[in-house]
């Protein structure tokens, strides 16, 4: 195997630099929490999570209690345990937090939710299948909560998922040196143990119309396949071979470690130098995972440092990993032919007033790359081949009662397509709020 496949595989084995607690380090963690009277974690938490009392449970030993807590408001423990910013919701928001020592929330949450699926006590149900037929569009963190959500209410659940392998953007979006795939195989193959079908490869809008779901007797469908389309950057000569989308990077990338083409199908080489253009957390696991490939990677933004949209975790882990950041530098035009030689950025200037103002001082510097982070769409073809109600910038238009129902009756929605992308704990807690509505709209259908 060659240096550079030995470098892609090791994404697998890579340690995650937040590493997993060993049984005694998280025993000696969980005694660190005050049990605070107004414990202001939980204020922090999206989903509300009783985080003092699953880190009670687990001080006293308890897995089988404490992830029944946790399993009280998410559906996502081992996950959202990895991927959350929780240091801007529950960890931040800990007393402790003001001494600069939070107690270390998620990483608690995952050693919980990995003891539980090892010791066999993960909350469990297989569904009869008994309380109606529901199409889950999409296998991303809406989708899974909904699955899971109607499965424990005894739904038929068929999940079709337009990949040949679960999980959405936690498989393709989130590099596997930050989140490993296997955690999230284990989440689809528990809700295959509840009952849930899956028919892999099938885009509904594509390969199946709506239409066909209905025939099939399906009682109500939810759509949950995120935002795919990628903005474009909206500078001259962007057509230029050589400049990439950080999501279909990411994809590829993430293709090649699942064995399903080769390393030479990633347009990143060992040696190349790279401009990845954008500040969020996509800009930041494309550049590090650019640099996993052996190139030379800058990072160019248009405002400073403290205007950043990744978590400041993430900014310092991609310095340590070596990218480099050019700021106040406003990507203006791809230089090049027939492939990518350079990118010209506008020099910015910041008043007195905090106003960002252009300078007129163009720079070029060399690159053979560009990745372009700066946020995803929706696929408008796709949804408009539902006939939904879209607002102005091409979201589905949901109701609150039954809660996520869009403009067609049945079709519900959760997640990017709907709330534009955000982060996974959002995504299932919106789904398991628009399970409660699927729940109620076919109760009351069947009582007509």
């Amino acid at each position: 195997m060659s240096e550079e496949n030995n470098r892609l595989t090791s994404f697998y084995q890579e340690p995650i630099r937040d590493r997993d607690f060993t049984p005694e380090e998280a025993a000696v963690e969980a005694t660190r929490c005050l049990h605070c009277k107004v414990p202001l974690c939980r204020r922090g938490c999206p989903i509300g999570n009783d985080i003092p009392k699953f880190i009670q449970a687990l001080a006293s030993g308890d897995i089988p209690q404490a992830i029944g807590y946790i399993y009280n408001h998410s559906d996502l423990p081992a996950i959202c345990g990895r991927v959350c910013p929780r240091e801007n919701q529950c960890e931040g928001s800990c007393v402790w937090s003001r001494k600069g020592k939070p107690i270390e929330i998620g990483k608690l949450e995952r050693f919980i939710a990995d003891r539980a699926f090892e010791m066999g006590v993960t909350p469990f149900h297989v569904s009869k299948g008994s309380a109606g037929k529901v199409a889950i569009l999409g296998s991303g963190p809406s989708g899974l909560a909904v699955a899971r959500n109607l499965l424990l209410l005894d739904y038929e659940v068929i999940i079709f998922e337009a990949k040949d392998c679960p999980g959405g953007m936690l498989t393709y979006g989130i590099p596997t040196f930050r989140l490993h795939k296997d955690v999230v195989q284990r989440e689809a193959d528990a809700l295959t143990r509840m009952g849930a079908h899956w028919q892999y490869g099938v885009k509904i809008g594509v390969d199946k119309s709506l239409q066909s779901l209905w025939d099939d007797g399906f009682e109500a469908v939810f759509i949950g396949f995120g935002t795919a389309d990628e903005w474009n950057l909206g500078i001259t000569n962007e057509q230029c071979q050589g400049v990439l989308g950080a999501a279909a990077f990411l994809k590829q990338v993430e293709d090649v470690q699942l064995g399903k083409v080769p390393l030479s199908s990633v347009p990143v080489y060992k040696g190349d130098r790279v401009a990845v253009i954008g500040a969020g957390n996509v800009a930041i696991d494309a550049a590090r995972t650019a640099i996993r490939l052996g190139a030379d990677v800058t990072i160019v933004y248009r405002r400073a440092e403290k205007n950043m949209k990744c978590l400041p975790s993430e900014y310092e882990e991609a310095k340590l990993d070596g990218v480099q950041f050019t700021f106040y530098a406003a990507p203006k035009a791809v230089i090049g032919t027939d492939k990518v030689t350079g990118l010209q950025y506008e020099k910015q200037q910041i008043l007195e007033d905090a106003t960002m103002v252009p300078t007129g001082d163009m720079v070029t510097i060399e690159v053979d790359k560009i990745i372009g982070a700066i946020g995803n769409k929706p696929e408008l073809d796709v949804i408009r081949s539902f006939s939904l109600a879209i607002n102005p910038d091409g979201y589905i238009v949901t109701s609150k009662k039954p809660y996520g129902m869009t403009s067609c009756e049945g079709v519900f929605a959760a997640g990017d397509i709907v709330h534009k992308p955000a982060t996974v704990v959002l995504a299932m807690r919106e789904g398991r709020k628009v399970a409660r509505g699927i729940d109620a709209y076919i109760r009351e259908k069947n009582k007509k």
